[in-house]
């Protein structure tokens, strides 16, 4: 079992860990869709998904947008709040602040 703690994954999918790992199917188009921004919590987090989350709307003609916040920055996102992403959202951005 790999330590997970000292890894460092490549989101391209490139990275070679000794498993099998395989990218999440693309949407074809973001036209329409419904994003959501997950907040980290810390300080900016929130502005810049702003930001991004206003260009995207803008150059996508997005749906919807929804903001998602941790509870901690220090924790892992929850599953239930990963669940609730997935079940509301066509793709999601998250962003760390500081």
């Amino acid at each position: 079992m790999t330590d997970w703690a000292s890894v460092i994954l490549d989101p391209t999918g490139n990275a070679d860990h000794g498993e099998n790992r395989v990218l999440a199917p693309r949407p074809t188009t973001l036209h329409g869709a419904t994003l959501g921004l997950l907040d980290n919590g810390k300080p900016n987090a929130a502005l810049l998904l702003d930001e991004v989350g206003r260009q995207l709307a803008d150059r996508f003609r997005l749906r919807d947008v929804k903001v998602f916040t941790k509870g901690y920055f220090g924790t892992p996102v929850e599953q239930t709040q990963v669940e609730r992403i997935v079940a509301t959202c066509n793709f999601a951005v998250t962003a760390v602040g500081d």
